[in-house]
């Protein structure tokens, strides 16, 4: 099954489950649109991106793209920090941005431009 854009945005809200409110729709779908551009990026280091490479990605790596929309909505609030403490428990992170981790396994493509 092909994945889709609006299916993540369904993930993403069942993962956050009872902390999720209809006030942060649009925090949600801009963490799925950072996350599915993160993937495509990565794959597509070189260039403007297409439609037809948003599709690709979205069907090539939404392991991908689900583990970076869950990482950055448990980081809201916590934007640039790699290490916080609340009652008792420690989180760490590898940095402040998406860990390159992430990306593992995303081949990137470029093209071969002849004179």
């Amino acid at each position: 099954m092909a994945e889709t854009r609006d299916h993540l945005i369904e993930i993403l809200i069942a993962y956050a489950a009872e902390d999720y409110t209809e006030s942060q729709h649009s925090l949600v779908e801009a963490i799925v649109d950072d996350a599915i551009e993160e993937v495509r990026n990565a794959r597509y280091p070189f260039g403007d991106p297409t439609d037809v490479q948003r599709e690709y990605v979205l069907n090539r790596y939404p392991s991908n793209i689900r583990r970076i929309m869950e990482y950055h909505y448990d980081k809201i609030g916590k934007e640039g920090v790699t290490t916080f403490y609340e009652a008792g428990q420690t989180t760490s992170w590898e940095k402040g941005g998406t860990p390159d981790s992430f990306f593992r396994g995303i081949l990137p493509v470029a093209n071969i431009i002849s004179r």
